[in-house]
């Protein structure tokens, strides 16, 4: 499956990303009657363990959980709140909001975050939380917070916004971090009051409201944000992300700043600008937009900088300089005689740059021994003309490597490509590889038909027969459902995924259901996935008392990475992590993603994105922050982690609570910042000593 842990540029926090403004308020559909029961007969307090196999399971044991959150200790009503959130089914919502009145601020603590990972926005919970949001105790409150983001409805918005009007000031910062979910004129309303306040002493509350104008930019608030980003007493990582705001807005008018801001000794702010300026090209290209005078000589200089977090912006940046000689040399030299992901690039800018007058480049990369250089070219062909691309699409279309074949599919950009191209986008819902199949789901995805959607359940309905039934396919036909979710074609997709052999996508398909197309939910159980052994979960949480926390060393062609892992806060995800890595799985593997002061992924042995290990793990979302260094798993939605893992380049708080924190790089970082997409790891090797 397509494993992403967001996207390199302009990413939301996840492959699918949810929706651009709030949803009209609307009752969610009531819990199913079973939660609405009498008091249970009395059963035993549940172990760590129990807890952890009904995580596992992702199983609803009301006597079980009931019992926990009627317990006599703080830390175990605590846990049993967190429990209910990971286990993400409704009917624990009114445990949830009980929870959130504890007398204990840990369990109020824990309650408050795990109404957000759950995810169910009733009136109740929004009410749960918008109470929290004055809770003496600042982090419970906070969590609150986060929550009511987390759940993007208007009513948890408004809930925000009039806390904010009476919060102290060393609340605020909280509450308008929480509003970047809602681009709406409200929430920009709320955060802009406090944007370009200079007091020092207010510092963090300017960040935060900055943070909540950038991450999700509307043009209103463009301004502001070009003006931070011009202001010295901003921190680098706020500055950086007013840049990549302007990069998403797209106006020419960012253009000016941007390459003033590129001057900034700071390298986050450099790094952002430079993604934003190629942004901002990209998405001007027909206006006559261009870089200002001196660029490409710049830019040259750049792009042979033994940082990739620099060299390789700087490449792709050269498109928009191809005219010029020492630019268009460069580009020629690297493209034709470099190697990686530096080649790669320069490939893209040129084939972007020159059009079709790049042709016999093009057929010189797809006659390359290299895959990932025929990949590229096959991802880029949309530069050509529509005959010359098509031509080489068919070519393409039956490499025998599984990474050039998908790149063709994904270079399908827009729907007259997909429609030009359909009889090669049909045959590859035949291909032996399920990631090149899911593929071609996605791009006939993009035809606003509704003809393809009796073609997309039949490619679903023949992945659920194979053996074994992986989920690539469903999952993004659950997808392109969602896309078509007015036709009735449209639900009796998403129906089919529901009774698929899967547990994963039959999981995925009633979530999507219920919240997507508005089934009821009692129609539509949960299914829940078998259980490991006894033993295994008894081992787990004995893991979590361990005092001494497990190190991994990753070697790499750049230098060796020390991670101390966290089985405290995600065991399941650690043992498995550590059983993979005593068996050899990551050696040898190639890095197969590198998004420039954003992660550093890998975990993937077919190098193609889509590879894993055959099964899926359970997420165990929990509170750590992803801060710089910050190792997680990375997904294609809830609940499909395996092999794939990350390292955060940067703080990137709108990862929080998305994925699971598994680990932390511990001493030099500047061994990740050096790592090139396409280097391998040597390998993994688990440390004799531990860490206190």
């Amino acid at each position: 499956m397509v494993v992403a842990a967001g996207l390199a540029f302009g990413c939301t926090g996840g492959p699918h990303p949810p929706p651009n403004r709030p949803a009209a308020e609307t009752t969610p559909p009531p819990a199913p009657a079973s939660s609405r029961v009498s008091e249970p007969t009395r059963t035993a307090e549940p172990t760590e363990a129990r807890l952890l196999e009904l995580e596992d399971r992702r199983a609803f044991d009301e006597a079980v959980l009931r019992a926990g959150a009627a317990g006599t200790s703080a830390e175990l009503r605590a846990r049993v709140a967190l429990a209910l959130g990971r286990i993400g089914d409704e009917r624990g919502a009114p445990l949830l909001s009980r929870l959130a009145t504890d007398s204990s601020v840990e369990v109020r603590r824990s309650a408050a975050f795990a109404s957000g990972i759950l995810g169910y926005p009733s009136p109740s919970a929004v009410g749960s939380l918008a109470t929290l949001l004055s809770d003496p105790d600042a982090s419970a409150a906070a969590w609150a917070a986060w929550s009511l983001s987390a759940l993007e409805t208007l009513a948890a918005q408004d809930a925000l916004v009039s806390a904010l009007r009476s919060a102290p000031p060393d609340r605020r910062a909280g509450l308008l971090r929480a509003l970047w979910r809602y681009p709406t004129p409200a929430a920009a309303a709320a955060a802009s009051a406090f944007a370009a306040d200079a007091d020092p002493n207010a510092r963090a509350t300017r960040s935060a409201a900055l943070y909540a104008l950038a991450r999700r930019p509307q043009e209103s608030s463009r301004a502001v944000l070009t003006a931070a980003l011009g202001d010295a007493s901003v921190d680098a990582d706020t500055a950086a992300l007013c840049a990549r705001a302007l990069g998403l807005l797209g106006k020419a008018e960012a253009v000016g700043p941007l390459w003033s801001a590129a001057a900034d000794a700071r390298p986050p702010v450099r790094l952002a600008t430079l993604l934003a300026l190629a942004a901002v090209l990209e998405k001007d290209s027909n206006s006559g937009v261009a870089l200002p005078a001196g660029a490409a000589a710049r830019l040259v200089e750049l792009s042979g900088d033994t940082n990739p977090n620099v060299a390789v912006p700087s490449l792709a940046l050269l498109r928009w300089a191809a005219a010029d000689r020492d630019a268009f040399r460069r580009l020629w030299s690297v493209a034709s005689s470099g190697r990686g992901r530096r080649q790669q690039v320069a490939l893209t800018a040129l084939m972007g740059g020159l059009g079709e007058r790049s042709k016999d480049l093009v057929d010189a990369s797809m006659a390359s021994a290299d895959p990932f250089l025929r990949a590229t070219a096959a991802e880029s062909l949309s530069f050509l003309p529509a005959a010359d691309a098509d031509a080489r699409r068919t070519r393409l279309a039956a490499d025998p490597e599984v990474v050039v074949r998908l790149r063709t599919l994904e270079g399908l950009r827009t729907p007259p490509d997909v429609a030009r191209n359909r009889g090669l986008v049909d045959a590859a819902l035949s291909d032996s590889d399920f990631g090149v199949q899911a593929a071609a789901v996605a791009a006939l995805a993009q035809l606003e038909d509704p003809a393809v959607l009796p073609v997309i359940r039949d490619a679903l309905v023949k992945s659920a027969a194979a053996k074994p039934a992986g989920p690539d396919v469903a999952i993004e036909a659950i997808a392109a459902a969602e896309a078509h979710s007015d036709d009735p074609g449209a639900r009796e997709i998403v129906e089919a995924a529901y009774k698929h052999p899967s547990v994963l996508v039959s999981r995925l398909a009633r979530r999507s259901l219920v919240r997507k197309f508005h089934a009821d939910p009692s129609a539509y159980p949960w299914r829940t996935y078998d259980p490991k052994s006894a033993e295994e979960y008894e081992q787990a949480a004995a893991s979590e008392r361990d005092s001494p926390l497990p190190i991994v060393r990753v070697e790499t062609e750049r230098g060796t990475l020390v991670i101390r892992l966290l089985p405290r806060e995600a065991p399941l995800t650690v043992r498995n992590f550590l059983a993979l890595a005593r068996r050899g799985y990551f050696d040898g593997v190639r890095i197969h993603r590198v998004a420039p002061g954003f992660v550093v992924q890998d975990g993937d042995p077919t190098g193609t994105g889509n590879g894993g290990p055959g099964y899926e793990i359970r997420d165990e979302l929990n509170t750590v922050p992803y801060e710089t260094g910050t190792v997680g798993m990375a997904l294609a939605g809830p609940d499909t982690g395996g092999s794939q893992w990350f390292v955060t380049l940067a703080p990137e708080p709108h990862l929080d609570g998305v994925y699971t924190v598994f680990g932390k790089v511990i001493g030099d970082m500047e061994i990740a910042g050096r790592i090139e997409q396409g280097d391998r790891i040597v390998r993994v090797a688990v440390a004799p000593e531990r860490m206190p």
